[in-house]
């Protein structure tokens, strides 16, 4: 009897946490990815910037991002889906320009 209180008043305790907020970093998870947000003017950092023009030139969708190095510079690596086909492509994390991929 004492496991189902306990449960009980555990998911009483997450649904208050919910509704005050308190639970939204747990959550971070399940958001949209950083391309599908939408942002107010100067909201977007410079990665979610180098993402949206990305996404434009190639006409395809960012489904994954992994951040590395290229030559000692940081660069983002960067999977694209579009209708036809799935392809990397590498930038340059600062500028946005395309080092390989394509």
């Amino acid at each position: 009897m004492r496991a189902g209180r306990r449960v009980a008043n555990g998911l009483i305790a997450l649904a208050l946490a919910c509704s005050a907020g308190l639970a939204a970093p747990a959550l971070a998870a399940f958001d949209d990815p950083p391309s599908a947000r939408a942002y107010g003017a100067g909201d977007s950092s410079p990665r979610d910037r180098i993402i949206d023009a990305i996404q434009k030139r190639y006409k395809a969708r960012v489904v994954r991002v992994s951040e590395t190095t290229v030559n000692g510079r940081a660069a983002l690596e960067l999977r694209l889906l579009s209708d036809q086909r799935v392809f990397n492509v590498v930038v340059d994390a600062a500028s946005g320009q395309v080092l390989s991929g394509g």
